[in-house]
């Protein structure tokens, strides 16, 4: 009976944990709150020529749908399918559409002002010169976005996916950027010169250009981003190891930084382009004419020292 119970305590220990009355596969936070039931289908709907919108919008599939200039203002668009919809110029003030789906949606100079759009999904979306001060995308998936010269001044892009997107000439300005992942993002001529972007992920971006004067970086991955002349004259914590190209401006002490020398060659007015923290490439070619001249020089110092030695030795001849 002794041995029975060590036996039992060892099985106990080894078996899998079994969970009473708890679901078998987790919850997912971001599966959306949408199911296929709860779907309106408003597919292809052309809502410009004054066709009037249903009361409600939340879980609605307008995939296709035409909503230019059409006013959305404080609707409730969560989980929407908007994917390839036109909806340049229109208006989502204050717009709620949490998990809503825009891949491949037009919002060309749409108004995204504080609309929440947390988990939304806007792969390959165009936003070009939308008016998104405010706006809501923290988690969201931006990943090939056209957002050339939009305004996301105090956007909340925590989390966000921004892979390969275009910013170039964006306006950023106290935009909430922790953890974000810019990766291969086109930031040409961007303005982010108040950005909060501590542990962001900026590896092979464009920065050329760009504007982070007083941009916070603790901890930002810049790692083959292509900084030249961008000015990061005040920028906090910032770390440019493995960047490239030589910024415009930089604070005192900033760690990574190697600056570009002028090349050697003689009536050349170049500069030599470096890697920030790589060495300076080889300036000449063959062997250096200089030091062909210093070996000659000790060849004929030695042999001249040589024949000084043997006329030493050499016995002198006395005459009577």
């Amino acid at each position: 009976m002794r041995r029975l119970i060590p036996l039992a305590l060892l099985a106990a220990l080894v078996a899998p944990p079994v969970a009473v009355g708890l679901p078998t596969t987790p919850v997912l936070a971001q599966a959306g709150p949408c199911r296929p039931a709860d779907r309106v289908n408003l597919r292809g709907v052309d809502f410009t020529k004054g066709r009037p919108l249903p009361s409600s919008l939340r879980c609605a599939d307008l995939t296709g749908a035409k909503l230019n200039s059409v006013d959305l203002t404080q609707k409730d668009m969560t989980g929407a399918i908007l994917r390839k919809a036109s909806l340049r110029q229109a208006n989502f003030t204050q717009v709620t559409a949490k998990y809503a789906d825009f891949r491949e949606a037009n919002l060309s100079e749409a108004d995204l002002g504080q609309m929440h759009a947390d988990y939304a999904d806007l792969r390959g979306a165009i936003l070009v010169d939308a008016d998104a001060g405010q706006v809501q995308f923290p988690r969201a998936n931006l990943s090939g976005a056209r957002l050339t010269r939009a305004v996301l001044i105090q956007s909340n892009l925590t989390l966000a996916k921004l892979v390969g997107a275009d910013l170039d000439d964006a306006r950023m300005g106290q935009a909430n950027a922790r953890r974000a992942d810019f990766t291969r993002a086109k930031l040409h001529e961007a303005d982010m010169g108040t950005i909060q972007a501590p542990n962001a992920v900026f590896r092979d971006a464009d920065l050329r250009e760009a504007r982070l004067s007083s941009a916070e970086l603790d901890g930002a991955d810049l790692h083959g981003a292509k900084v030249q002349d961008a000015d990061f004259t005040f920028a906090d914590d910032l770390d440019l190891t493995g960047a490239i190209g030589t910024p415009k401006t930089v604070p005192d002490g900033v760690k990574g930084l190697s600056t570009a020398a002028p090349s050697p060659s003689a009536g050349e007015d170049r500069v030599v382009s470096l890697e920030i923290g790589s060495q300076p490439p080889a300036t000449g070619r063959g062997v250096s004419v200089g030091l062909v001249l210093v070996v000659v020089g000790s060849l004929g110092l030695v042999v001249t020292l040589t024949l000084w030695a043997s006329a030493a030795r050499r016995p002198r001849v006395h005459r009577a």
